[in-house]
């Protein structure tokens, strides 16, 4: 299950409906994972709005949790090389994450919109969280930290398009999207779908008797690598055209509906 547009409403909350679905599922045995782009402190915050046994795929695949066990990708100083000349010189900003912590090259997060801000932090998180990537050197430094990043431009989508073309030419990252105004930067080969496949793997659960849920293009791929793809209602129409099939809006209960009716549980 995607977060943004899917799992949560506008408040960032879990529909009672949606939980009451998700628990009732998890007692006859199903398994559940949230798929999201933010980095795993976050997504551990929405998981919390459930409960623990939800686990959770986070930087758009690149860590994954099963059981106890968390696997991690990072984008490797190559491509942090890259990210860094291209977005300083077309003056974008580029938060790099962690599992825990977010590393600023411009615009300070919080200064970033609301609903940019939920990607890349907590409202209850300190100063501490974050620190300012001084140079080029100084992001060597991190570069076996760092995991994935997030290009955010709400004003010039003509600049964030140029950033976007030179980092897929590069061949160092994969290059995605959950909105118009950013740019998702994944390690090489790595994406939702991925981590999926990996999962499914490690479970021993084969492709048919798997569902994903998404609202956005970022979510194609892993749609496409489960056996029932669900784009939510809230979807754009070339999501839903590629989908397997629909389900309502993420502020009507699109998941739980889906999987009652699939279920057969009421």
């Amino acid at each position: 299950m995607d977060i943004d547009g899917t799992l949560i409403d506008n408040h960032q909350n879990v529909l009672p409906a949606t939980k009451k679905t998700i628990e009732e599922l998890q007692q006859q045995g199903v398994i559940f994972y949230i798929a999201t782009g933010r980095m795993l402190s976050l997504a551990e915050l929405v998981q919390r709005k459930i409960n623990s046994d939800v686990e959770i795929i986070a930087s758009n695949g690149s860590v994954y949790q099963k059981g106890r066990h968390i696997h991690k990708e990072h984008l490797g100083w190559n491509a942090l090389k890259e990210i860094y000349n291209v977005t300083m010189e077309l003056g974008l900003s580029t938060n790099f994450f962690t599992t825990d912590l977010t590393y600023y090259t411009n615009e300070k997060p919080w200064l970033l919109s609301r609903l940019a801000r939920v990607r890349v932090m907590s409202d209850k998180m300190g100063n501490r969280k974050f620190e300012k990537i001084r140079d080029l050197d100084h992001l060597r430094q991190l570069s076996d930290q760092i995991i994935n990043g997030i290009t955010i431009d709400r004003t010039n989508s003509k600049r964030l398009t140029e950033a976007r073309e030179k980092l897929k030419a590069s061949g160092l990252l994969t290059v995605s999207a959950s909105a118009p105004t950013n740019i998702e930067l994944i390690p090489r080969r790595i994406s939702k779908a991925t981590a999926v496949r990996a999962i499914m793997d490690q479970y021993r659960i084969p492709v048919e008797r798997t569902i994903g849920f998404g609202n956005d293009m970022n979510d194609l791929e892993m749609l496409q690598a489960v056996g029932t793809g669900v784009a939510m209602g809230n979807s754009p129409q070339i999501l839903k055209d590629e989908a397997d099939t629909i389900t309502d809006s993420n502020l009507e209960n699109g998941i739980g509906n889906f999987l009652d009716k699939f279920f057969k549980l009421k």
